[in-house]
């Protein structure tokens, strides 16, 4: 991977620099140390990032369509669990039309048309949990984070939605948009003081100011539960098993990447998919995940399958962790995974704009952008012996089961 620069504006901003040479485009990511852990109300982060595009005090949503559009400039609002980021790739003699709609979005932005996108987003939402898959995921992570934004899932934002106003949008975004709380990733054939020099002049007057949100860790699980949700005409079973893991910058994160990636995240190859669908045939999709946050990560298990099958996926998934915990994996099977694990996560670099995100996401996560060049390298050096004792560390907990399913198949747990 390229190396990278970091300077830092007059008001303490940081920005991440990368040349690329000879690429026609050039990628901006502005992560903000905001998002779904600082909501007072959920929906607040998707909200406020929807209503960036959606006017400002010089350009209404026509013109800032039709400025991204006659420049062929992308740009595109992602919320997340703990930050908001601002993406913009353009050509590179669009750079400086970039900067300056951007510039304009994020700093100008009048989150006047709250209650039609509320509108919009409310539909979305009931759209997404038509999906009995949806539903039961969103099932599991509000009951694993009840008293934490983290928890806040589609349908707490449904419930929260009519009383979220522009007044409490406003504050909820720029209370968070201050120096300390800014980074900049920029990636392309570019000169770096030039780029210096432009965010000066359109983002280093950005005042310092006392930030708002506060953010806890998570509680942990007090002690084994099972969430249901009554569907009668369901012809599947959701089944999602879930629990809180370390977080990002634990030690032991890459260990669980790895385990992650035997246990069900690695498609045909992983332990789930060979022994629950293709051995027992119960199912098509079956996969396990992990989810890392700043405060705290999630791992979950998950199959779709016939309602008759609910306790047999259960025992197969207990079974298939047992087997991780008391047994270790062949070196074969770890390097097949680290594989895996690397030869995805090349891909996902492979553009500037990618490479943008991760230089940007590992700094506002706390870890330094340097952390992109780290991760491949405590992957190499996960052991057998890490494995299972990740295996045995977290998941002997307590944990989460969503299930969804006709009502006559859930009176039997």
């Amino acid at each position: 991977m390229n190396s990278f620069d970091i300077s830092i504006l007059s008001n303490g901003i940081k920005v991440i620099t990368r040349k690329n040479k000879n690429t026609p485009r050039i990628a901006v990511n502005l992560f903000i140390d905001s998002g779904i852990k600082c909501e007072t109300k959920a929906g607040m982060a998707s909200l406020a990032g929807r209503l960036l595009l959606q006017g400002t005090r010089s350009r209404n949503t026509e013109e800032i369509a039709n400025e991204l559009d006659n420049n062929a400039i992308e740009m595109s609002i992602d919320t997340k669990q703990d930050y908001t980021k601002v993406r913009s790739v353009f050509l590179n003699e669009e750079f400086d039309k970039a900067v300056d709609i951007l510039a304009d979005v994020t700093r100008n932005s009048t989150f006047e048309k709250v209650e039609k996108e509320s509108i919009k987003l409310k539909g979305e939402i009931e759209m997404d949990l038509d999906s009995p898959r949806v539903k039961a995921f969103d099932n599991l992570i509000k009951n694993i984070y009840p008293n934490h934004p983290y928890g806040n899932t589609h349908t707490k934002v449904l419930a929260d939605i009519p009383e979220i106003n522009r007044d409490l949008l406003n504050n909820f975004y720029f209370s968070a948009l201050v120096p300390d709380a800014m980074t900049f990733a920029v990636v392309g054939d570019i000169d770096k003081d030039s780029v210096i020099s432009t965010f000066e002049s359109k983002f280093g007057n950005i005042k310092t100011d006392s930030r708002k949100c506060i953010t806890k860790i998570p509680d942990i699980i007090e002690k084994n539960k099972i969430v249901t949700i009554e569907k009668n005409d369901a012809a599947q079973a959701q089944i999602v098993k879930g629990w809180i893991v370390p977080d990002m910058a634990s030690e032991d994160f890459a260990s669980i990447a790895i385990f992650n990636t035997i246990l069900g995240s690695s498609g045909l190859s992983s332990r789930l998919f060979v022994e629950l669908r293709d051995k027992k045939g119960l199912a098509y999709h079956v996969r396990s995940t992990f989810d890392p946050f700043k405060y705290a990560g999630t791992f979950s298990v998950y199959i779709g399958t016939a309602p008759v099958n609910i306790n047999v996926a259960l025992e197969g998934f207990n079974t298939e962790i047992k087997k991780l915990q008391e047994e270790l994996v062949s070196t074969k099977e770890l390097e097949d995974a680290k594989s895996n694990y690397l030869g995805k996560r090349a891909f996902y670099h492979e553009t500037n704009a990618q490479q943008a995100h991760y230089l940007g996401y590992y700094d506002i996560m706390g870890l330094g952008a340097d952390y992109d060049n780290i991760v491949p390298e405590k992957i190499k050096k996960v052991s057998e012996n890490d494995i299972r004792e990740v295996a045995n560390k977290y998941l002997s907990g307590n944990s989460v089961i969503s299930i969804l399913a006709p009502e006559e198949y859930l009176k039997s747990l």
